[in-house]
Protein backbone atom coordinates (compact mmCIF):
# COMPACT_ATOMS: atom_id res chain seq x y z
CA UNK A 1 0.00 0.00 0.00
CA UNK A 2 1.25 3.30 -1.25
CA UNK A 3 1.04 5.68 2.02
CA UNK A 4 -0.69 9.13 1.22
CA UNK A 5 -3.57 11.35 2.20
CA UNK A 6 -6.67 13.09 0.85
CA UNK A 7 -9.33 15.22 0.94
CA UNK A 8 -12.35 16.31 -0.69
CA UNK A 9 -15.77 18.39 0.06
CA UNK A 10 -17.52 14.67 0.09
CA UNK A 11 -16.97 11.53 2.25
CA UNK A 12 -17.80 9.07 -0.04
CA UNK A 13 -15.40 10.65 -2.73
CA UNK A 14 -12.69 10.70 0.26
CA UNK A 15 -13.72 6.94 1.47
CA UNK A 16 -12.77 5.73 -2.53
CA UNK A 17 -9.89 7.73 -2.66
CA UNK A 18 -8.64 6.20 0.60
CA UNK A 19 -9.66 2.90 -0.68
CA UNK A 20 -7.76 3.39 -3.63
CA UNK A 21 -4.42 4.01 -2.17
CA UNK A 22 -5.53 0.97 -0.04
CA UNK A 23 -5.62 -1.06 -2.99
CA UNK A 24 -1.71 -0.17 -4.42
CA UNK A 25 -2.37 3.14 -6.22
CA UNK A 26 -0.84 6.73 -5.77
CA UNK A 27 -1.93 10.14 -4.77
CA UNK A 28 -2.77 10.59 -8.60
CA UNK A 29 -4.88 7.11 -8.98
CA UNK A 30 -6.44 8.47 -5.51
CA UNK A 31 -7.32 11.98 -6.99
CA UNK A 32 -8.72 10.88 -9.94
CA UNK A 33 -10.96 8.14 -7.70
CA UNK A 34 -12.23 10.69 -6.25
CA UNK A 35 -13.07 13.07 -8.65
CA UNK A 36 -14.81 10.57 -10.54
CA UNK A 37 -17.42 10.26 -7.44
CA UNK A 38 -17.67 13.66 -6.60
CA UNK A 39 -19.03 14.12 -10.51
CA UNK A 40 -21.86 11.65 -9.11
CA UNK A 41 -22.29 12.42 -5.35
CA UNK A 42 -21.98 16.25 -6.24
CA UNK A 43 -23.30 17.13 -8.85
CA UNK A 44 -24.62 20.37 -8.29
CA UNK A 45 -20.75 21.47 -8.39
CA UNK A 46 -19.26 19.66 -10.71
CA UNK A 47 -19.93 16.77 -13.35
CA UNK A 48 -18.12 15.30 -16.54
CA UNK A 49 -19.64 17.95 -18.61
CA UNK A 50 -17.81 20.68 -16.89
CA UNK A 51 -14.01 21.18 -16.98
CA UNK A 52 -10.85 21.15 -14.68
CA UNK A 53 -7.37 23.08 -13.89
CA UNK A 54 -4.97 20.65 -11.48
CA UNK A 55 -1.03 20.42 -10.76
CA UNK A 56 0.49 17.48 -10.36
CA UNK A 57 3.74 16.88 -9.25
CA UNK A 58 4.98 13.12 -10.00
CA UNK A 59 7.22 10.97 -8.02
CA UNK A 60 10.06 11.82 -11.29
CA UNK A 61 10.45 15.24 -9.53
CA UNK A 62 8.51 17.19 -12.16
CA UNK A 63 5.59 19.42 -11.48
CA UNK A 64 2.76 19.82 -14.19
CA UNK A 65 0.11 22.17 -14.99
CA UNK A 66 -3.18 20.72 -16.92
CA UNK A 67 -5.30 23.10 -18.25
CA UNK A 68 -8.51 21.04 -18.68
CA UNK A 69 -10.65 23.73 -19.99
CA UNK A 70 -12.41 23.64 -22.96
CA UNK A 71 -13.05 26.95 -26.09
CA UNK A 72 -16.21 28.55 -27.21
CA UNK A 73 -18.11 25.99 -30.06
CA UNK A 74 -16.57 27.99 -33.51
CA UNK A 75 -20.38 28.17 -34.64
CA UNK A 76 -21.93 30.34 -31.67
CA UNK A 77 -22.49 33.89 -32.81
CA UNK A 78 -20.92 36.60 -31.13
CA UNK A 79 -22.91 39.47 -32.78
CA UNK A 80 -26.41 37.60 -32.14
CA UNK A 81 -25.56 37.78 -28.35
CA UNK A 82 -24.43 41.10 -28.11
CA UNK A 83 -27.68 41.99 -29.88
CA UNK A 84 -29.67 40.08 -27.22
CA UNK A 85 -28.12 41.80 -24.38
CA UNK A 86 -24.92 42.62 -22.39
CA UNK A 87 -24.33 39.64 -20.82
CA UNK A 88 -24.23 35.63 -21.93
CA UNK A 89 -27.11 34.17 -20.61
CA UNK A 90 -26.88 32.72 -17.02
CA UNK A 91 -28.08 29.36 -18.68
CA UNK A 92 -29.19 27.43 -21.04
CA UNK A 93 -27.72 26.23 -24.33
CA UNK A 94 -25.89 29.62 -25.15
CA UNK A 95 -24.16 29.47 -21.67
CA UNK A 96 -22.39 26.20 -23.05
CA UNK A 97 -18.54 25.81 -23.61
CA UNK A 98 -16.62 22.39 -24.39
CA UNK A 99 -16.35 20.25 -21.48
CA UNK A 100 -12.84 19.09 -20.63
CA UNK A 101 -13.15 17.33 -17.62
CA UNK A 102 -12.94 13.91 -18.89
CA UNK A 103 -9.54 14.82 -21.16
CA UNK A 104 -8.14 16.58 -18.32
CA UNK A 105 -8.93 13.29 -16.06
CA UNK A 106 -6.77 11.53 -19.15
CA UNK A 107 -4.00 14.13 -19.04
CA UNK A 108 -3.40 13.72 -15.56
CA UNK A 109 -3.65 9.57 -15.59
CA UNK A 110 -1.02 10.20 -18.06
CA UNK A 111 1.55 12.39 -15.89
CA UNK A 112 1.81 9.00 -13.33
CA UNK A 113 -1.29 7.52 -12.85
CA UNK A 114 -1.37 3.32 -12.82
CA UNK A 115 -5.22 2.97 -12.88
CA UNK A 116 -7.22 2.19 -16.04
CA UNK A 117 -10.26 4.04 -16.90
CA UNK A 118 -12.35 0.84 -15.44
CA UNK A 119 -10.67 1.27 -11.40
CA UNK A 120 -10.66 5.18 -12.14
CA UNK A 121 -14.51 4.95 -12.64
CA UNK A 122 -15.51 1.68 -10.37
CA UNK A 123 -17.04 3.64 -7.73
CA UNK A 124 -18.44 6.46 -9.49
CA UNK A 125 -20.21 3.84 -11.34
CA UNK A 126 -21.77 1.70 -8.14
CA UNK A 127 -22.62 5.04 -6.67
CA UNK A 128 -24.58 5.99 -10.13
CA UNK A 129 -26.42 2.64 -10.39
CA UNK A 130 -27.41 2.36 -7.29
CA UNK A 131 -28.21 5.50 -6.27
CA UNK A 132 -26.54 8.06 -3.08
CA UNK A 133 -28.21 9.73 -0.48
CA UNK A 134 -28.75 13.49 -0.79
CA UNK A 135 -26.65 16.16 0.91
CA UNK A 136 -27.15 18.78 2.76
CA UNK A 137 -25.05 20.90 0.04
CA UNK A 138 -26.58 19.26 -2.75
CA UNK A 139 -30.47 19.30 -1.26
CA UNK A 140 -29.46 23.77 -0.82
CA UNK A 141 -28.66 23.46 -4.48
CA UNK A 142 -31.80 21.92 -5.23
CA UNK A 143 -33.45 23.99 -3.72
CA UNK A 144 -31.49 26.84 -4.91
CA UNK A 145 -32.09 26.29 -8.58
CA UNK A 146 -35.23 24.44 -8.46
CA UNK A 147 -37.11 26.65 -11.26
CA UNK A 148 -34.59 26.38 -13.42
CA UNK A 149 -33.89 23.04 -13.06
CA UNK A 150 -37.82 22.36 -13.62
CA UNK A 151 -37.46 24.06 -17.22
CA UNK A 152 -35.27 21.08 -18.11
CA UNK A 153 -37.12 17.50 -18.45
CA UNK A 154 -33.34 16.05 -17.72
CA UNK A 155 -32.41 17.88 -14.70
CA UNK A 156 -36.43 17.29 -13.57
CA UNK A 157 -36.32 13.34 -13.82
CA UNK A 158 -33.25 13.32 -11.70
CA UNK A 159 -33.93 16.63 -9.21
CA UNK A 160 -37.45 17.05 -8.75
CA UNK A 161 -40.30 14.69 -7.77
CA UNK A 162 -43.71 15.91 -8.29
CA UNK A 163 -41.84 18.80 -9.29
CA UNK A 164 -40.40 19.66 -5.68
CA UNK A 165 -36.66 19.97 -4.68
CA UNK A 166 -35.38 16.09 -3.48
CA UNK A 167 -35.01 16.61 -0.20
CA UNK A 168 -31.76 16.17 2.02
CA UNK A 169 -31.64 12.51 3.29
CA UNK A 170 -33.47 11.31 0.26
CA UNK A 171 -32.07 9.46 -2.37
CA UNK A 172 -31.85 9.68 -6.33
CA UNK A 173 -30.38 7.53 -9.34
CA UNK A 174 -28.53 8.78 -12.27
CA UNK A 175 -28.70 5.75 -14.80
CA UNK A 176 -28.12 7.02 -17.76
CA UNK A 177 -24.69 8.62 -16.26
CA UNK A 178 -23.63 5.32 -14.97
CA UNK A 179 -24.36 3.82 -19.07
CA UNK A 180 -22.21 6.49 -19.67
CA UNK A 181 -19.55 5.79 -17.21
CA UNK A 182 -19.33 2.11 -17.94
CA UNK A 183 -18.48 3.11 -21.64
CA UNK A 184 -16.01 5.20 -20.43
CA UNK A 185 -14.53 2.71 -18.51
CA UNK A 186 -14.40 -0.04 -21.37
CA UNK A 187 -13.54 2.25 -24.46
CA UNK A 188 -11.49 4.78 -22.49
CA UNK A 189 -11.80 8.53 -21.86
CA UNK A 190 -10.67 9.62 -25.54
CA UNK A 191 -14.61 8.02 -26.52
CA UNK A 192 -15.85 10.90 -24.95
CA UNK A 193 -15.22 13.31 -27.97
CA UNK A 194 -15.12 10.67 -30.93
CA UNK A 195 -17.41 7.40 -30.99
CA UNK A 196 -20.88 6.99 -29.49
CA UNK A 197 -20.92 8.73 -26.34
CA UNK A 198 -20.04 12.01 -28.29
CA UNK A 199 -22.65 11.33 -31.31
CA UNK A 200 -25.49 10.67 -28.51
CA UNK A 201 -24.11 14.32 -26.58
CA UNK A 202 -23.98 16.07 -29.31
CA UNK A 203 -27.30 14.83 -30.79
CA UNK A 204 -29.19 15.72 -27.62
CA UNK A 205 -27.40 19.09 -27.25
CA UNK A 206 -28.19 20.04 -30.12
CA UNK A 207 -31.93 19.23 -30.11
CA UNK A 208 -31.85 21.54 -26.87
CA UNK A 209 -30.33 24.17 -29.11
CA UNK A 210 -26.84 24.02 -28.09
CA UNK A 211 -24.58 25.06 -30.55
CA UNK A 212 -21.35 22.57 -29.82
CA UNK A 213 -21.00 19.58 -32.71
CA UNK A 214 -18.61 16.53 -33.27
CA UNK A 215 -15.74 19.13 -34.66
CA UNK A 216 -15.93 21.18 -31.26
CA UNK A 217 -15.93 17.90 -29.23
CA UNK A 218 -12.67 16.07 -31.87
CA UNK A 219 -10.78 18.98 -31.23
CA UNK A 220 -10.65 19.16 -27.84
CA UNK A 221 -7.05 18.85 -25.59
CA UNK A 222 -5.86 19.56 -22.60
CA UNK A 223 -2.89 21.70 -22.38
CA UNK A 224 -0.14 20.72 -20.37
CA UNK A 225 1.97 23.45 -18.95
CA UNK A 226 4.79 24.81 -16.45
CA UNK A 227 2.92 26.09 -13.56
CA UNK A 228 3.12 29.60 -12.61
CA UNK A 229 5.36 30.44 -9.55
CA UNK A 230 6.08 32.64 -6.80
CA UNK A 231 9.18 31.72 -4.17
CA UNK A 232 8.21 32.73 -0.53
CA UNK A 233 11.46 32.36 1.31
CA UNK A 234 12.11 28.42 1.33
CA UNK A 235 8.87 28.03 -0.12
CA UNK A 236 7.46 27.95 -4.12
CA UNK A 237 4.13 28.36 -4.12
CA UNK A 238 2.95 26.93 -7.86
CA UNK A 239 -0.53 27.83 -9.58
CA UNK A 240 -2.21 27.58 -12.89
CA UNK A 241 -1.12 29.98 -15.50
CA UNK A 242 -3.83 32.17 -17.41
CA UNK A 243 -6.45 31.69 -18.72
CA UNK A 244 -6.79 30.73 -14.75
CA UNK A 245 -7.23 32.97 -12.08
CA UNK A 246 -3.98 31.83 -10.22
CA UNK A 247 -2.20 34.66 -10.93
CA UNK A 248 -4.36 36.88 -8.17
CA UNK A 249 -3.49 34.83 -5.52
CA UNK A 250 0.47 34.78 -6.03
CA UNK A 251 -0.10 38.81 -6.53
CA UNK A 252 -1.69 38.73 -3.61
CA UNK A 253 1.43 37.37 -1.79
CA UNK A 254 3.86 39.07 -3.53
CA UNK A 255 2.50 42.25 -2.75
CA UNK A 256 1.88 41.35 1.18
CA UNK A 257 5.70 40.17 1.27
CA UNK A 258 7.13 43.13 -0.55
CA UNK A 259 5.50 45.53 2.43
CA UNK A 260 6.75 42.97 4.74
CA UNK A 261 3.90 40.87 5.89
CA UNK A 262 4.28 37.29 6.47
CA UNK A 263 1.66 34.68 5.30
CA UNK A 264 2.17 33.52 8.19
CA UNK A 265 1.26 36.84 9.91
CA UNK A 266 -1.69 37.22 7.97
CA UNK A 267 -4.38 37.24 10.61
CA UNK A 268 -3.10 40.04 12.38
CA UNK A 269 -3.43 42.20 9.02
CA UNK A 270 -6.51 41.21 7.85
CA UNK A 271 -7.27 44.48 6.46
CA UNK A 272 -3.84 43.96 4.36
CA UNK A 273 -4.60 41.19 3.25
CA UNK A 274 -8.21 42.02 1.94
CA UNK A 275 -6.39 45.55 -0.01
CA UNK A 276 -3.60 42.93 -1.63
CA UNK A 277 -6.67 40.85 -2.67
CA UNK A 278 -8.68 43.18 -4.20
CA UNK A 279 -5.78 44.87 -5.66
CA UNK A 280 -4.92 41.84 -7.35
CA UNK A 281 -8.81 41.18 -8.19
CA UNK A 282 -8.64 44.44 -9.98
CA UNK A 283 -5.02 43.16 -12.37
CA UNK A 284 -7.22 40.25 -13.01
CA UNK A 285 -10.41 41.54 -14.37
CA UNK A 286 -8.43 44.01 -16.35
CA UNK A 287 -6.43 41.68 -18.24
CA UNK A 288 -7.06 37.49 -17.25
CA UNK A 289 -8.37 36.16 -20.55
CA UNK A 290 -6.98 33.32 -23.22
CA UNK A 291 -3.47 33.84 -23.60
CA UNK A 292 -3.83 32.64 -27.31
CA UNK A 293 -6.25 36.32 -27.75
CA UNK A 294 -4.96 38.29 -24.98
CA UNK A 295 -1.74 39.63 -23.53
CA UNK A 296 -1.51 38.85 -20.09
CA UNK A 297 1.56 41.20 -18.95
CA UNK A 298 2.75 38.30 -16.44
CA UNK A 299 5.72 39.94 -15.82
CA UNK A 300 4.92 43.05 -14.87
CA UNK A 301 2.18 42.21 -12.68
CA UNK A 302 4.39 39.80 -10.03
CA UNK A 303 6.87 42.72 -10.16
CA UNK A 304 8.00 42.94 -6.23
CA UNK A 305 8.55 46.28 -6.24
CA UNK A 306 5.77 47.56 -8.53
CA UNK A 307 3.28 45.49 -6.43
CA UNK A 308 5.07 47.11 -3.25
CA UNK A 309 4.23 50.83 -4.33
CA UNK A 310 0.68 49.58 -5.88
CA UNK A 311 -0.49 48.32 -2.19
CA UNK A 312 1.10 51.31 -0.48
CA UNK A 313 -0.77 53.44 -2.79
CA UNK A 314 -3.93 51.26 -2.23
CA UNK A 315 -3.38 51.47 1.69
CA UNK A 316 -2.87 55.04 1.81
CA UNK A 317 -6.08 56.05 -0.42
CA UNK A 318 -8.94 57.45 0.60
CA UNK A 319 -11.46 54.82 -0.76
CA UNK A 320 -10.11 52.11 -2.19
CA UNK A 321 -12.85 51.19 -4.61
CA UNK A 322 -14.60 48.77 -5.74
CA UNK A 323 -12.95 45.89 -7.85
CA UNK A 324 -12.84 46.86 -11.86
CA UNK A 325 -15.01 43.76 -13.22
CA UNK A 326 -18.40 43.07 -13.64
CA UNK A 327 -18.95 39.95 -10.94
CA UNK A 328 -21.36 37.58 -12.15
CA UNK A 329 -23.54 35.40 -10.15
CA UNK A 330 -21.91 32.24 -8.78
CA UNK A 331 -22.13 29.99 -5.93
CA UNK A 332 -21.68 26.22 -5.68
CA UNK A 333 -19.43 25.88 -8.58
CA UNK A 334 -16.27 23.74 -7.65
CA UNK A 335 -14.70 20.73 -6.04
CA UNK A 336 -11.36 20.91 -4.69
CA UNK A 337 -9.18 17.64 -4.39
CA UNK A 338 -6.16 17.09 -2.39
CA UNK A 339 -4.02 14.23 -2.45
CA UNK A 340 0.01 13.47 -1.70
CA UNK A 341 1.73 10.03 -0.73
CA UNK A 342 5.04 9.00 0.60
CA UNK A 343 6.41 8.42 -3.00
CA UNK A 344 6.10 11.98 -3.34
CA UNK A 345 3.28 12.23 -6.17
CA UNK A 346 0.83 15.00 -4.79
CA UNK A 347 -1.86 16.56 -6.88
CA UNK A 348 -4.02 19.50 -6.74
CA UNK A 349 -7.22 19.39 -8.61
CA UNK A 350 -10.23 21.40 -9.34
CA UNK A 351 -13.10 20.54 -11.38
CA UNK A 352 -16.54 22.53 -11.54
CA UNK A 353 -19.81 23.52 -13.59
CA UNK A 354 -19.46 27.01 -12.87
CA UNK A 355 -22.70 27.91 -11.60
CA UNK A 356 -24.70 25.84 -9.04
CA UNK A 357 -26.14 22.82 -11.47
CA UNK A 358 -24.29 24.84 -14.75
CA UNK A 359 -25.88 25.49 -17.80
CA UNK A 360 -29.70 23.77 -16.35
CA UNK A 361 -29.06 21.18 -18.96
CA UNK A 362 -29.11 17.29 -18.41
CA UNK A 363 -28.86 15.83 -21.46
CA UNK A 364 -31.06 12.64 -20.87
CA UNK A 365 -29.35 10.23 -23.33
CA UNK A 366 -25.96 10.00 -21.69
CA UNK A 367 -27.16 11.66 -18.11
CA UNK A 368 -24.52 14.72 -18.46
CA UNK A 369 -24.98 17.93 -16.51
CA UNK A 370 -23.64 20.49 -18.62
CA UNK A 371 -21.30 23.64 -17.65
CA UNK A 372 -22.18 27.24 -18.17
CA UNK A 373 -19.13 27.98 -18.49
CA UNK A 374 -19.15 30.62 -21.12
CA UNK A 375 -20.90 32.89 -18.43
CA UNK A 376 -16.82 33.61 -17.98
CA UNK A 377 -16.40 35.27 -21.13
CA UNK A 378 -17.20 39.45 -21.91
CA UNK A 379 -19.34 40.77 -24.46
CA UNK A 380 -17.94 43.84 -24.59
CA UNK A 381 -15.09 43.88 -28.03
CA UNK A 382 -11.48 44.24 -27.02
CA UNK A 383 -11.88 42.84 -23.87
CA UNK A 384 -9.00 40.33 -22.89
CA UNK A 385 -11.37 38.07 -22.18
CA UNK A 386 -13.71 38.88 -25.35
CA UNK A 387 -15.95 36.00 -26.68
CA UNK A 388 -14.10 34.87 -29.58
CA UNK A 389 -15.52 30.94 -31.15
CA UNK A 390 -12.50 28.46 -30.48
CA UNK A 391 -11.02 30.86 -27.35
CA UNK A 392 -11.05 29.91 -23.48
CA UNK A 393 -12.87 32.02 -21.04
CA UNK A 394 -11.01 33.54 -17.96
CA UNK A 395 -11.33 31.19 -15.22
CA UNK A 396 -11.99 30.73 -11.89
CA UNK A 397 -10.39 27.46 -11.03
CA UNK A 398 -6.92 27.80 -9.63
CA UNK A 399 -5.32 24.76 -7.80
CA UNK A 400 -2.29 24.89 -5.68
CA UNK A 401 0.74 23.42 -4.63
CA UNK A 402 3.59 24.28 -1.82
CA UNK A 403 7.46 22.66 -2.58
CA UNK A 404 10.53 23.12 -0.42
CA UNK A 405 13.62 22.28 -2.27
CA UNK A 406 11.62 20.55 -5.25
CA UNK A 407 9.29 18.39 -2.66
CA UNK A 408 5.96 18.87 -2.60
CA UNK A 409 4.79 19.83 1.30
CA UNK A 410 1.12 20.70 0.64
CA UNK A 411 -2.02 20.74 -1.55
CA UNK A 412 -4.52 22.90 -1.22
CA UNK A 413 -7.97 23.74 -3.31
CA UNK A 414 -11.22 25.26 -2.40
CA UNK A 415 -14.48 26.25 -4.31
CA UNK A 416 -15.53 29.64 -4.31
CA UNK A 417 -15.80 31.09 -7.73
CA UNK A 418 -13.84 34.43 -8.02
CA UNK A 419 -13.15 34.46 -3.95
CA UNK A 420 -10.67 30.97 -4.54
CA UNK A 421 -8.03 33.83 -4.28
CA UNK A 422 -9.09 35.14 -1.19
CA UNK A 423 -10.13 31.56 0.62
CA UNK A 424 -6.55 30.17 -0.12
CA UNK A 425 -4.98 33.44 0.94
CA UNK A 426 -6.57 32.90 4.60
CA UNK A 427 -6.09 29.40 4.57
CA UNK A 428 -2.14 29.90 4.37
CA UNK A 429 -1.17 31.15 7.54
CA UNK A 430 -2.56 27.90 9.02
CA UNK A 431 -1.14 25.29 6.76
CA UNK A 432 2.24 27.23 7.14
CA UNK A 433 2.13 27.41 11.18
CA UNK A 434 2.36 23.47 11.44
CA UNK A 435 3.54 24.11 15.10
CA UNK A 436 0.74 25.93 16.54
CA UNK A 437 -2.07 24.91 13.87
CA UNK A 438 -4.33 22.69 14.29
CA UNK A 439 -5.15 22.17 10.40
CA UNK A 440 -9.30 21.10 10.90
CA UNK A 441 -9.51 24.25 13.15
CA UNK A 442 -7.37 25.97 10.37
CA UNK A 443 -10.22 25.68 8.01
CA UNK A 444 -13.41 25.77 10.36
CA UNK A 445 -12.18 29.20 11.52
CA UNK A 446 -14.12 32.17 10.68
CA UNK A 447 -13.33 33.91 7.36
CA UNK A 448 -14.06 36.83 4.87
CA UNK A 449 -14.60 36.92 1.14
CA UNK A 450 -15.64 40.44 -0.94
CA UNK A 451 -17.41 40.84 -4.04
CA UNK A 452 -20.76 42.02 -5.30
CA UNK A 453 -23.51 39.51 -7.35
CA UNK A 454 -21.11 36.72 -6.88
CA UNK A 455 -21.66 36.93 -3.00
CA UNK A 456 -25.30 37.88 -2.98
CA UNK A 457 -25.18 41.63 -2.34
CA UNK A 458 -26.10 44.25 -4.70
CA UNK A 459 -22.94 46.57 -4.24
CA UNK A 460 -18.99 45.76 -3.54
CA UNK A 461 -18.92 44.09 -0.28
CA UNK A 462 -16.98 42.39 2.50
CA UNK A 463 -19.04 39.74 3.96
CA UNK A 464 -18.00 38.11 7.35
CA UNK A 465 -18.53 35.27 9.06
CA UNK A 466 -20.94 35.56 12.66
CA UNK A 467 -18.53 33.97 14.65
CA UNK A 468 -15.26 36.00 13.77
CA UNK A 469 -14.46 38.47 16.50
CA UNK A 470 -14.84 42.29 16.60
CA UNK A 471 -10.92 42.90 15.85
CA UNK A 472 -11.12 41.12 12.43
CA UNK A 473 -14.43 43.71 11.97
CA UNK A 474 -12.24 46.78 12.84
CA UNK A 475 -9.52 45.27 10.91
CA UNK A 476 -11.30 44.88 7.47
CA UNK A 477 -11.89 48.03 7.40
CA UNK A 478 -9.16 49.43 6.85
CA UNK A 479 -10.58 48.46 2.77
CA UNK A 480 -13.42 50.90 3.49
CA UNK A 481 -16.10 48.81 2.18
CA UNK A 482 -19.47 47.77 3.54
CA UNK A 483 -18.75 45.11 6.09
CA UNK A 484 -21.64 42.73 6.82
CA UNK A 485 -21.80 39.85 9.15
CA UNK A 486 -23.08 36.39 7.42
CA UNK A 487 -23.86 33.19 9.08
CA UNK A 488 -20.70 31.15 10.39
CA UNK A 489 -19.81 28.33 8.10
CA UNK A 490 -21.28 29.70 4.97
CA UNK A 491 -20.78 28.24 2.08
CA UNK A 492 -20.27 31.48 0.53
CA UNK A 493 -16.81 30.96 2.11
CA UNK A 494 -15.76 28.14 0.31
CA UNK A 495 -15.21 23.85 0.73
CA UNK A 496 -11.44 24.15 1.13
CA UNK A 497 -9.36 21.08 1.42
CA UNK A 498 -5.45 20.56 2.50
CA UNK A 499 -3.14 17.84 2.42
CA UNK A 500 0.08 18.48 3.45
CA UNK A 501 3.46 17.71 5.42
CA UNK A 502 3.40 17.54 9.31
CA UNK A 503 6.19 20.75 8.95
CA UNK A 504 6.00 22.73 5.53
CA UNK A 505 9.76 23.99 6.95
CA UNK A 506 11.52 21.55 8.69
CA UNK A 507 11.92 17.77 7.07
CA UNK A 508 8.82 15.57 8.31
CA UNK A 509 7.09 12.95 5.96
CA UNK A 510 4.36 12.65 7.88
CA UNK A 511 1.32 13.44 6.51
CA UNK A 512 -1.73 15.39 7.58
CA UNK A 513 -5.37 16.24 5.88
CA UNK A 514 -8.02 18.22 7.06
CA UNK A 515 -11.61 19.00 4.80
CA UNK A 516 -13.91 22.00 5.35
CA UNK A 517 -16.68 21.80 7.66
CA UNK A 518 -18.72 24.30 5.42
CA UNK A 519 -18.61 20.95 3.12
CA UNK A 520 -20.02 17.56 3.22
CA UNK A 521 -16.15 16.61 3.08
CA UNK A 522 -13.49 14.37 4.72
CA UNK A 523 -9.96 14.29 4.95
CA UNK A 524 -8.40 10.46 5.27
CA UNK A 525 -4.69 9.08 5.66
CA UNK A 526 -3.55 5.51 4.36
Amino acid sequence: MTEGAIATPHARATEAGRDALAAGGNAIDAALVAAAVLTVVYPHQCAIGGDLFALVRTAAGETFSVNGSGRLPKSVDVERLRRDGADVPANGPQSLTVPGMVAGWNSIAELGGSFAPADILAPAIGLAAGGIEVSSSLAAGIRAQSEVLGKDEGMRSVFLRRGMAVGEGEHIRQTALSRTLEALAEDGFDSFYAGAIAERLVGGLRRLGAEIDNEDLFAHRSEIDTPLTYRYGELELATSPPNSQGLALLQACAALDAIGIGLQDLGEFAGEALCASLMAADDRDRHLGDPRHADVPLDSLLDGARLEQRLQRRLRQDAAGPPAGTAVSANGDTVAVCAMDGDGNAVSLIQSVYQTFGAGMLEAGTGIIMHNRARGFSLVPGKPNEMIPGSRPAHTLMPLLLLRDEIPVASLGTMGGRAQPQILLQILPHVLNTAASDLAAGLAAPRWVFGGSDIGFDEPTVALEADAPAAMERKLALARLPVIRVKARDERMGHANVVRIASCIESDSRLECASDPRSDGLGLTA
